[in-house]
């Protein structure tokens, strides 16, 4: 990824679901470019190409922020400031629904339709990544509040839940 804008937002929830920010932000940016999600984080075409990778940071100065990061290859000529505008619209609508009561169960459940709508992969076989090679696959099941993944394992019988930290998936070869 060669280039890319950076978003210092302020979202006023708790401090505890700020991790739901960079999910907003994805869906954020797929929804103007016309795109995809793959999970968690990432902005994708329909076939899976990357298009923009979604990085974000909280930290506290003068209050809660939250620097949002996003990347693209220079050749994709994207707009910036549209995708710009688009995280802090979507961030700041996700914010009013978190203050309104609507994540109780957690950060994600005011989005959590929409960013099943745009994931790409739900219900196809995908292979769980961790330092760079595959270590289980199965079948991208759901994704919960809290923006962790469930992968029915081959066979049927176990589930693993993935938080982003602990691997990345990618589709099954």
């Amino acid at each position: 990824m060669g280039v890319g804008t950076s978003l210092t937002l302020r979202p006023d929830v708790p401090m505890g679901f700020v991790g739901g920010v960079p999910y907003v932000a994805a869906l954020a940016v797929a929804r103007e470019l016309g795109e995809r999600v793959a999970w968690p984080h990432s902005v994708v075409t329909g076939s899976g190409e990357p298009l923009v990778s979604v990085d974000a940071r909280a930290g506290y100065e003068g209050g809660l922020l939250v620097r949002c990061d996003l990347a693209w290859d220079a050749e994709k000529n994207l707009d910036a400031a549209a995708l710009e505008r688009a995280v802090e619209d979507a961030v700041g609508a996700w914010a009013a629904d978190v203050a309104a009561g609507r994540a109780c169960a957690g950060p994600l459940a005011p989005a959590l339709g929409d960013y099943f709508d745009a994931l790409l992969g739900m219900g196809e076989k995908v292979e769980v990544v961790r330092g760079g090679r595959a270590i289980a696959r199965g079948e991208l099941a759901g994704v919960d509040v809290w923006g962790r993944a469930t992968v029915r394992l081959e066979g049927g019988a176990q589930e693993l839940e993935l938080a982003p930290e602990q691997a990345t998936l990618r589709p099954a070869r």
